[in-house]
């Protein structure tokens, strides 16, 4: 492990000095539980200014919600103790699901809400006229550490997320250029290693958290909109170089090798994309217009191949150009003067995301029966500290709930609670006798927390440190006097060690299978959207439709390395993709008048998806579908003039990506009863 930077060195003393500001206030005031305020500090700061803001304002909400929310409940359920429980359980289910149902650092907002309900109201339950008092001294000690950490890292050297940002494009860029370039090799045509492909998409995607970030950035003029332009445009990298992929790799196969002109074109475009000029692509697309038009009547028969191929080779260019564009504008001081873009993803900014809503809810209502069947533990066993278990039955449970398989994390949450455990006893036993005054406390805490934190930044420590420092804080109890008890201290870490353990084991039962489950659902949405999209007689909102598709993959694809199932594993996502797209193609395209010649393929196409979902596991496309297509466009292509060009590059397309290593074939007289439906349109 490297050694801390200056970076995180200071990003820790900011937090440490935040974390005794707020201790120091809450204990000169006096607040009943200044602890509180202290840990607020740790779970609220992020090395970026704009996170601690955002972080800040979301728990403050969350807080104030939740605070209210036990104000409510508690009152009228006094004395039904099993009522009170199943209120307060279906409050965690319904916030907890409304938390997942909003992948934004926005999300924290419910998710608080949801398991500070437990947290105010369990230990009232026997006091139901002081839940006022409790709900409003939690509400105070919180906002009061909020406000401390956002002050604090405001005031020192704040560190802005707009660099951050624009390094992650960079990277983003780097990452693409080179897998654009290993794609495009005629030895290995879309053979790019799956772990690029996943990193590659999964860092897209996650540039949304980041991006919303930028609004709480007061100090940063750099545009969002920008960023979000980018973000979309990178994840149609996929399906553009997919789509060029197709037509160059049916061209290697029928003539051995590409044409000598098309490889040079493609070394040009991989040495363009070093370099990224807006001349050399302009040169290069009308190099490419040139060369379609003497390709195509050099190789009659694969004008069709070469045309699409240099189409999409042109879109390309486009899309990587306005990557470019919008990178640099990102890193203006005028970002009110907007590029001019050309590459069209008007259905990613802003479009719908998939949610598969009876896994959120199975999640969430997992969680909340876990809080209830706690509680009844509770009431029955009789223990006085028990509700301090539930309550982190609750946290822990809310906080992974998103996660396939939630055991692990929770027991590395029990791991760190040990350890806060342990050191919260030598603190609270060993060295707060011996402290007489508030610099004395704050020379004691410093070099622990000041330590820790400076693994805060790093991802893989960055739930470990909050626990760390949250959970030891919140065990030593400080106070504004010296007010140690064994028992209870032995008393509270059993209950909350046991409910540690308790949601662990429900998390292994309820939860058992992991990421194959999500993954197979996820993998028979996408087939039943497919068959559905296929359907030529309905109407389809495209946007939406790319979009969600788009969305999807990107939360397959990494689930895809986790699972056993060798057939739902070798799932090819990039041909859903594709297919996709040309669906979509096709229905823009499909004029009334040839709409019954291309039925019969989408009928096909229908057939085939369903049957995938039906089975579980991606299917080989059946001979017939094969057939159909062949047909199909040997229909449309003895149709005269250009009115059904759009359609049959949309079908040959839609054949490359069914049927990679087949060429289409001439339809031949076994293919005559397939053949009929198609040419029944057809003017004589």
């Amino acid at each position: 492990m490297n050694i801390p930077t200056l970076r995180e060195w200071l990003y820790s003393a900011k937090a440490l000095i935040a974390a005794l500001l707020a201790l120091y206030i809450a204990l000169a005031l006096p607040l009943d539980n200044p602890y509180w305020a202290m840990a607020s500090v740790y779970v609220v700061s992020h090395p970026l200014s704009g996170a601690t803001r955002s972080k800040a304002l979301f728990r403050a909400l969350g807080t104030l919600l939740g605070a209210a929310a036990a104000v409510v409940m508690v009152p009228p359920f006094a004395h039904q103790p099993v009522m009170q429980s199943l209120v307060i359980s279906l409050w965690v289910g319904v916030l907890l699901f409304l938390s997942l149902l909003d992948r934004s650092p926005r999300s924290y907002i419910f998710m608080l809400a949801a398991y500070t309900v437990p947290l105010i109201a369990l230990p009232q339950v026997e006091h139901p006229g002081a839940i006022f008092d409790a709900a409003l001294a939690r509400s105070e000690e919180i906002l009061l550490g909020i406000a401390c950490a956002a002050v604090v890292n405001a005031v020192l050297f704040p560190s802005r997320i707009g660099p951050v940002i624009a390094a992650r494009m960079d990277a983003l860029l780097g990452d693409a250029r080179a897998w654009i370039a290993g794609s495009l090799n005629p030895q290995q045509f879309g053979e790019a290693a799956p772990r690029t492909l996943h990193k590659l998409l999964g860092d897209v995607m996650a540039l949304d958290g980041m991006i919303m970030q930028l609004s709480y950035d007061s100090a940063s003029h750099l545009p969002a909109h920008h960023a979000r332009e980018f973000r979309a445009r990178m994840a149609m990298l996929l399906p553009q170089l997919s789509s060029l992929i197709d037509p160059l790799h049916r061209l290697h196969s029928e003539l051995g090798q590409l044409p000598a002109e098309l490889s040079e074109l493609l070394a040009r475009l991989e040495a363009w994309l070093q370099s990224g000029d807006a001349e050399g692509g302009r040169q290069l697309r009308e190099h490419s217009l040139r060369l379609e038009t003497w390709l195509s009547d050099s190789h009659p028969p694969q004008a069709l191949l070469i045309g699409s191929a240099l189409r999409q080779l042109r879109q390309l260019l486009v899309l990587w150009q306005d990557c470019l564009n919008l990178r640099q504008s990102f890193a203006e001081d005028h970002p009110e003067q907007p590029p001019t873009l050309h590459y069209k993803v008007r259905q990613l900014i802003g479009g719908p995301r998939y949610y598969d809503y009876g896994l959120l809810a199975f999640s969430a209502a997992s969680v909340g029966l876990s809080v209830f069947v706690a509680c009844l533990l509770w009431i029955a066993v009789g223990w006085d500290y028990g509700f301090s278990g539930i309550f982190l039955v609750a946290v822990a449970s809310c906080f992974f709930a998103a996660q396939d398989n939630p055991a692990p994390f929770i027991k590395t949450f029990l791991n760190w609670t040990l350890i806060s455990t342990v050191a919260a006893g030598v603190y609270l036993f060993g060295l707060l006798p011996n402290i007489h005054d508030f610099g004395m406390l704050a020379i004691a805490l410093a070099l622990p927390l000041l330590l820790a934190g400076t693994l805060s930044g790093r991802p893989q420590f960055t739930v470990a440190v909050m626990l760390f420092a949250v959970q030891t804080i919140s065990t030593i109890t400080i106070q504004d006097a010296y007010k140690a008890n064994f028992p209870l201290f032995a008393d509270v870490a059993l209950s909350n060690i046991l409910g540690l353990v308790f949601a662990i084991v429900w998390a292994r039962v309820s939860k058992p299978f992991g990421a194959e489950w999500a993954a197979r659902r996820l993998a028979r949405s996408t087939w039943r959207d497919l068959a559905d999209l296929a359907q030529s007689e309905r109407e389809h909102d495209h946007d939406r439709v790319a979009a969600r598709m788009l969305d999807r993959t990107s939360q397959l694809v990494p689930r895809l390395t986790l699972v056993s199932d060798p057939r739902l594993a070798l799932t090819d996502i990039t041909r859903d993709l594709r297919v996709c797209f040309r669906l979509l193609d096709l229905q823009r395209s499909l004029p009334v008048a040839i709409r019954r010649q291309v039925s019969p393929v989408l009928q096909e196409v229908h057939d085939y998806f369903q049957g995938c979902a039906d089975a579980h596991h991606q299917l080989p496309p059946p001979e017939r579908l094969r057939a159909r297509l062949d047909a199909s466009l040997a229909a449309l292509l003895a149709l005269p003039g250009g009115a059904a060009h759009k359609t049959v590059e949309a079908l040959a397309g839609l054949h490359m990506a069914l049927f990679p290593e087949q060429p289409r074939r001439p339809v031949a007289d076994d293919d005559a009863p397939l053949l009929a439906p198609a040419l029944a349109g057809k003017p004589a």
